[in-house]
């Protein structure tokens, strides 16, 4: 080893000899040289490499062999895979060779699966908790499906480019119960889940492609702690399912052409803290004339809370047809809390609409950051599709500092005469709206609800017939009340004694500090019959935020 090490020395610290790039580039083959010499190789198990021999034994028999963190060299080739390799080791490092993105065919590594399952299997569900075989790595390796057991892909990208397919019911790594799994400049392609972890926590995935899946990366059940670096997606019907765990970041992630107009390519669905920094998210071609739905799903089924998505970049393309987005909306909120957009460049103005809000849970809220130099055609930048809370939150970055757009501003009125029997209380009907920048007005029940905790000002006018001389009014208030008789005011705004020429008039106003999701109604009664007026100008509800 002396005179290996001597060639080592490299001039960095002014010792040491002065290398020409060629003696640079000995020295570090003379490292390869060495590195396969320490490792354990597959060709010694009888590993033919040329993609007709069945090598699985020998893949098998090489890490059946090695102790627990070894590192194991698999030399370029094609290497022919037709049931699963079973790693029950700790610690193992497995290392290929790969030129660049294209990984298949001379001088790469090539991992080419014909089986069933999955293609490597770290651990099985029989072991207790997070205490399976963990730290396994995976260096320089491109793993495929090409058995015949196929079915088609959604995605239409992967379809025009006659990559559209994926083995059934097979996965490319599947982790149970292990974690510290590493993909390191790692292919994976055409299986049914990429990589697929079951109580699989602190994984680290560099420079990994994924690409031309039914799903990408799978994260179930208490997978968290998960951090990614430059992963890239392709083609997958679904690049990324994190599920029922905590803890996800992906940093500078590209995501390219993936989904389909029934498959969402981000999905995040009982999950807590995942943070996306700084990654781009590129929709389908305007030649695809398919429109994906949303490009990220948040809480479908349960909820999921601080999720932040920082500096993204959305390259969406021009509408089909001139009206058709590739992609309606960046982000989905289904169940969904303490959820970020901040900053956002590129095209958004190309999607739909930015946020939507679907179905009806009263647990939907995003605060959106940016400076917004686009717009849509209906002045907003979200859209509800449900009957849940969709609380939006615009925090727009200008020459003036921070303008704090979305805020509580509603103006509801009377839209038709409405009689007040005698002696009766009788909820005011506003079932018009002029303004409601939140969507927080219930017409057709003739409240307003607060979609978040804050202080309000609450202010109404009521026009009515001229009265009966003497005729005593009373305008009212209710918090939080369900019931429309026998049920005591939260407050007072008017109570007088009124008629003769005059036509009658009862106003009112007031601050109160409300918890999110609390609403008020507006009562009238009056001591004799009489007609409340109609109009925009003469009988309304206004609340505003302060």
């Amino acid at each position: 080893m002396a005179d290996f090490t001597d060639r080592l020395k490299l001039n960095l610290s002014g010792t040491g000899k002065e290398l020409t790039p060629q003696q640079l580039n000995d020295n570090f083959k003379a490292i390869e040289k060495e590195f396969l010499e320490r490792s354990v190789n597959v060709s010694w198990f009888g590993a033919a490499g040329d993609g007709i021999q069945d090598d699985t034994a020998a893949l098998q028999e090489l890490i059946n062999k090695t102790p627990d963190y070894s590192i194991l060299h698999i030399p370029s080739g094609r290497y022919k895979i037709t049931s699963t390799l079973q790693i029950r080791k700790q610690g193992m490092r497995i290392f290929g060779i790969h030129k660049g993105r294209y990984r298949q065919g001379k001088g790469v590594t090539s991992i080419e699966y014909y089986g069933t399952g999955p293609c490597f299997q770290i651990g099985d569900e029989s072991l207790p908790s997070f205490s399976g075989f963990q730290n396994v790595q995976f260096h320089d390796l491109s793993i495929r499906y090409e058995g015949t057991g196929r079915a088609t892909l959604n995605n239409p990208f992967s379809q025009s480019v006659k990559r559209g397919y994926y083995g059934k019911g097979t996965m490319g790594i599947q982790d149970w119960k292990g974690g510290g799994v590493v993909l390191d400049n790692v292919l994976i392609e055409h299986f049914e889940t990429a990589f697929w972890g079951y109580e699989s926590d602190v994984n680290l995935f560099k420079c990994t492609e994924i690409n031309y899946n039914k799903i990408g990366i799978h994260l179930q059940n208490r997978s968290s702690q998960f951090t990614s670096i430059a992963l890239f997606t392709l083609g997958n019907d679904t690049a990324l399912d994190l599920n029922s765990s905590n803890g996800a970041r992906f940093m500078a992630s590209q995501h390219i052409k993936d989904g389909s107009s029934s498959d969402i390519p981000i999905l995040i669905n009982d999950f807590m803290n995942a943070e996306f920094l700084g990654c781009w998210f590129e929709g389908l071609s305007r030649e695809h004339k398919m429109t994906v739905p949303s490009f990220i799903q948040i809480g479908a089924t349960k909820e999921t809370k601080n999720v932040a998505l920082r500096d993204s970049i959305l390259a969406i393309a021009d509408k089909y047809d001139d009206t058709q987005s590739v992609c309606n909306y960046f982000v989905d909120v289904v169940i969904g809390k303490k959820v970020l957009v901040d900053e956002v460049g590129g095209y958004p103005r190309n999607l739909k609409q930015l946020i939507c809000f679907s179905g009806s849970s009263s647990t939907q809220q995003v605060t959106l950051r940016s400076h917004l130099d686009f717009s849509y055609s209906n002045h907003r930048y979200d859209e509800n599709h449900g009957t849940g809370q969709a609380l939006l939150l615009v925090e727009k970055y200008s020459n003036n500092g921070i303008e704090h757009l979305n805020e509580t501003f509603v103006k509801a009125y009377l839209g038709s005469r409405q009689n007040i029997p005698a002696g009766n209380w009788q909820k005011v009907r506003f079932n018009q709206i002029n303004h409601d920048e939140l969507t927080e007005f219930d017409g057709s029940n003739s409240r307003w609800r607060a979609k978040r905790a804050g202080k309000y000002r609450i202010q109404v006018y009521i026009s009515t017939d001229p009265q009966i001389d003497s005729n005593r009014t009373r305008l009212a208030l209710h918090l939080n009340d369900e019931q429309l008789t026998g049920s005591s005011a939260y407050a007072y705004l008017d109570d007088r004694v009124i008629g003769g020429l005059n036509y009658g008039a009862l106003s009112g106003a007031m601050e109160l500090r409300l918890e999110a999701n609390s609403f008020i109604d507006i009562r009238v009664f009056s001591q004799n019959a009489v007609d409340i007026l109609p109009g925009g100008g003469i009988t309304y509800l206004t609340v505003s935020r302060i």
